[in-house]
């Protein structure tokens, strides 16, 4: 379920895109459908998905939006195997705060790039590991600052999906994306903490130490894979980038897939 914050970053994502809101639009385990519904409400021909027949869902609506029973929920949904929709079924997905609790990204974006129409959209939320705060703390701990505790011996394996197993590399989703014929636009803003503020004053230095980063191993290397790295950088100097705290990202299909 996410954070208030987040929701609302995610929906002006929506509300900004191209033909809005007559768009057909998935809502990937939708949790309690506070963006669907919203969604929803605003004219979208919507559908959300849950993991499980029993995971929560919306079950009243504020002033505004639409109730839960206003678009259907696909139960069942597995995130790990081909989803049981159609090619270029939908002009949105939304994957919010979803991607950190699977085993791995890898199918899921795959199958989003298949269902997406060309042109359509993908609109990913989750914990930014890059975010310097976080890089802060894992130089110090050895460990990425999430928003929850870590995965404990207190946990039996069928709790696991309900924690983040599988936070987020940001450079691995960014080839991820260009395998599935996604294409990042622009990354957004969700919260801000001024108490990090003080760790901007190294930009300039994270900078440098992200261009050498992304120009290594070129030589011999394909023209693709240098053009990726090129973009790479351009992503992960973004503020956005360094300093919110979850990535927010929206990506438009194109017509090329990594496999065509």
């Amino acid at each position: 379920m996410p954070q208030p914050h987040v929701a609302a970053a995610v929906l002006r994502a929506a509300r900004r895109l191209p033909g809005y809101p007559r768009l057909r639009v998935l809502d990937l385990s939708a949790g309690r459908g506070e963006i669907a519904s919203a969604l929803a409400g605003d004219g979208c021909a919507v559908r959300g998905t849950h993991f499980r027949a029993d995971d929560y869902k919306l079950t009243g609506s504020p002033p505004g939006r639409a109730a839960a029973d206003a678009f259907p929920i696909d139960e069942n949904i597995d995130l790990m195997g081909k989803l049981t929709y159609g090619d270029a079924s939908f002009d949105l997905v939304i994957l919010c705060e979803v991607a950190e609790h699977l085993p791995t990204s890898i199918p899921v974006i795959g199958e989003i790039g298949r269902v997406l129409v060309p042109g359509g959209f993908l609109i990913l939320s989750t914990p930014n590991l890059a975010r310097l705060h976080s890089r802060w703390h894992f130089f110090w701990t050895g460990t990425h600052k999430l928003i929850r505790r870590r995965v404990g011996w207190d946990l039996a394996p069928g709790d696991l999906y309900a924690y983040h197993i599988a936070p987020v590399d940001f450079p691995l989703l960014h080839t991820l994306l260009h395998q599935a014929g996604l294409a990042i636009e622009r990354l957004d803003w969700t919260l801000f903490k001024a108490r990090h503020a003080w760790l901007l004053a190294g930009y300039p230095l994270v900078w440098l130490a992200t261009r050498l980063e992304t120009r290594r191993h070129r030589r011999g290397a394909r023209a693709p894979y240098g053009e990726g790295e090129d973009d790479l950088f351009r992503w992960m100097t973004r503020p956005a980038m360094l300093a919110s705290e979850q990535l927010l990202l929206t990506a438009r299909k194109t017509a090329f897939t990594q496999a065509s």
